[in-house]
């Protein structure tokens, strides 16, 4: 081996040997348990600078106006959507044999599984009557209105909502766009009761059960799904409504007159 290759040979040694004890310096450091701690210590930090740039991030976001009236205005919708599958589901319920045969436009308006659990709905109201289990309880539909009760609830219903009656917002367009659902009757005292379906309302979707839209005037209040106070301070007490709906159908109330019940 020439001298100059003895030379080189000899720095290449030294190298490795430098780079060797380099990383067993790097090794011993890495196990000493000050280095662990220092960086668990370091990590934490990290961790915590990470965690307040993301709070003061959203602090941002939720103090922006823009962003609140976007998430107000989602959460508004989510509600409208999830009451309106509510009504959709109760009036299946309280639609009677044959109903959707003769309203087809109504029918064919529904969502397709509504539709086929009207269908459902409909072939079991058809099985004999005489064969069926006798129904222990009527839920929310109470007892069967009398027919003082049916005709004075058409009557009344025919009148539209009595809060936008009383407010000037009722209009002729609004009852063809919304067609015979834009009035339900709301139930002053129960369903079970002696004159239970002669003691109702007519009110609108959104004065009765609905959230209002998210562009509603502030005073549109659901009595069920809202402050039932409030409602009442904004629209006046049942009480007084019931009077005036019947003044409004020339009808006495017959819970005073002392009418039949039959």
């Amino acid at each position: 081996m020439s001298e100059s290759q003895l030379d080189f040979a000899k720095k290449i040694a030294k190298a490795n040997a430098a780079r060797q004890r380099q990383f067993d310096k790097q090794k011993q450091k890495q196990a000493s348990p000050e280095y662990k701690k220092a960086q668990q210590e370091k990590q934490q930090a990290s961790q915590v600078k990470s965690q307040q740039r993301a709070f003061e991030k959203m602090k941002a976001r939720l103090d922006d106006p823009a962003y609140r009236q976007e998430q107000q205005h989602k959460q508004r919708e989510s509600q409208i959507k999830a009451a309106e599958k509510q009504r959709a589901r109760q009036q299946v319920k309280e639609t009677p044999a044959g109903y959707a045969l003769q309203n087809t436009q109504l029918l064919n308006t529904r969502p397709d599984k509504l539709r086929k659990k009207t269908a459902k709905t409909q072939a079991i109201s058809a099985v004999d009557v005489k064969r069926s289990k006798p129904i222990k309880s009527n839920g929310l539909k109470g007892r069967a209105p009398t027919a003082l009760e049916k005709k004075l609830g058409n009557k009344i219903g025919d009148i539209g909502c009595i809060c936008c009656l009383n407010k000037k917002w009722y209009t002729t367009d609004m009852a063809e766009q919304e067609g015979i659902k834009f009035v339900s009757l709301h139930h002053v005292e129960g369903r079970t009761k002696q004159w239970a379906h002669a003691k109702v309302l007519p009110l609108c979707a959104y004065h009765h059960d609905t959230p209002a839209p998210n562009d509603a005037p502030d005073e549109l209040t659901a009595i069920h799904r809202g402050n039932k106070k409030e409602w009442v301070a904004l629209n006046g007490t049942e009480g007084a409504l019931l009077k005036q709906v019947y003044e409004m159908i020339d009808e006495e109330r017959p819970w005073l007159a002392g009418a039949a019940t039959s």
